[in-house]
């Protein structure tokens, strides 16, 4: 991987071993020679600090902006920790003025690899202004269960299933749109998390039924999302 120094002084890599959600995720590898570059930035009012995802190939050397841009809430003993995606790039500059796009797939698995640095109950929470994520803000929009939305499904995959559509959470700048997850239900097996569970099932079967009603492409967006929720929450009942 090749990871240029930060230009901007207020920005630095993030310490391995760092007191802060991102420790260890600079030069993970979310794709076949594809890694982050994570950096921390300034520290904001309430105590959390700035973060921001590049990505880098050793032949491509690290992209000119950033994928992912964020906040991370403060680290103290008792407090709710979260992660806050304020903006996210799915086409990216290089240096050299090419641009790549940014596969679903390396999307993800660096949604999985934020949420996977959350102490439990964290809540990993991701804003859908984007222009990547246009597809998402369309179908809620419509009223499609943020379960089967590309993004909220990407959540779900990465482990943050609990999901709520607003425009204010705890950390988060107001008035801007965004899902927030909070610590999967899947992996649990009180009856809170099977009455989740049943819920769910139940909302993306509504869905299912009327989503012949939206927009084709809306339609072919989710369908495919809610199914594969649909299949993973029976199969959680089911093993119950």
């Amino acid at each position: 991987m090749i990871a240029a120094k930060p230009t901007d002084p207020a920005w630095q890599p993030c310490d391995p071993v760092g007191a802060h959600l991102l420790a260890g995720l600079d030069g993970f590898e979310v794709g076949e020679d594809v890694s982050l570059v994570a950096e921390i930035g300034p520290r904001t009012r309430v105590g959390g600090r700035r973060f921001r995802l590049f990505l880098a190939t050793p032949d491509l050397g690290r992209t000119a902006l950033p994928m992912i841009s964020g906040l991370l809430s403060p680290v103290r003993a008792g407090d709710h920790a979260w992660i806050e995606v304020t903006g996210y790039r799915a086409r990216l500059p290089l240096a050299d003025g090419r641009t790549v796009d940014v596969p679903e797939g390396i999307l993800l698995r660096t949604l999985t690899a934020l949420a996977e640095r959350l102490p439990a109950p964290g809540s990993l929470i991701v804003e859908y202004e984007s222009p990547g994520f246009a597809v998402t803000a369309q179908a809620l929009a419509a009223g499609v269960p943020p379960i089967a939305t590309p993004l909220g499904g990407m959540l779900f995959a990465a482990g943050r299933g609990a999901l709520r559509d607003h425009t204010a959470a705890a950390g988060a700048r107001a008035g801007r749109r965004r899902l927030q997850g909070e610590r999967p239900a899947l992996e649990s097996d009180d009856d809170q998390a099977q009455e989740w569970a049943r819920r769910t099932l139940a909302a993306l079967q509504a869905f299912m039924a009327r989503s012949g009603e939206l927009d084709w492409y809306v339609q072919a967006q989710t369908r495919p999302v809610a199914e594969a929720a649909i299949a993973a929450l029976t199969r959680q009942l089911a093993s119950s």
